[in-house]
């Protein structure tokens, strides 16, 4: 009698090809639906961090402010003026800054410098930043009791952003000395 090996029959490895064959295939949509999920969420997430940026920066205004902010309406868009914030993207120490939406496409200006009105004269020096294009909307409510703003602001194609600043100061902020006294032994 011969001694039989045992080895696999040749449908015995097409089967197993086959098979192997279909995991792959399930494994390469699974990875290719997965790639696709991950560059619409990458894309998402660049446009809304785009319009962040600038909501950051409207909060961050306001919320380094002093007492003294103006809301003027202006068409169908607001104006909002600070004149003193300590939240300075161009390294002033104080700062005014303007946030207006310019006519050609609706452009969300944000102007910092030192002293300067608006329109600007040649000698005044400002810097000005693009927040957004295309705003539909940029609206400033302050409260009654002057304490709480409420900002809105819309960029075509985008959702709108909405939030809130509570317990602006009414008046300025008085530094105080820190009067350290000793004990006399």
């Amino acid at each position: 009698m011969k001694n039989k090996k045992p080895a696999f029959t040749l449908v015995e490895v097409l089967i197993s090809i086959t098979l192997l064959s279909l995991v792959l295939m399930a494994l390469y949509k699974s990875a290719d639906i997965l790639r696709k999920s991950n560059l619409h969420l990458f894309h998402y997430l660049e446009k809304s961090t785009n319009t962040l940026k600038g909501s950051t920066s409207l909060y961050m205004d306001l919320m380094h402010a002093d007492y003294n902010i103006t809301i003027n309406t202006e068409d169908k868009f607001h104006r909002l003026t600070i004149n003193r914030t300590t939240n300075s993207i161009h390294g002033l120490a104080q700062a005014k800054v303007v946030w207006l939406v310019y006519k050609e496409n609706n452009t969300l200006l944000r102007i910092e410098g030192g002293k300067y009105s608006i329109p600007l004269k040649s000698e005044e020096k400002v810097e000005i930043d693009v927040i957004a294009k295309h705003l539909e909307l940029f609206k400033i409510y302050k409260s009654k009791n002057k304490t709480k703003i409420l900002a809105m602001i819309k960029v075509k194609g985008q959702e709108a952003q909405i939030f809130m600043t509570q317990n602006l100061p009414l008046k300025p902020i008085k530094q105080h000395e820190n009067n350290t006294s000793r004990d006399k032994p």
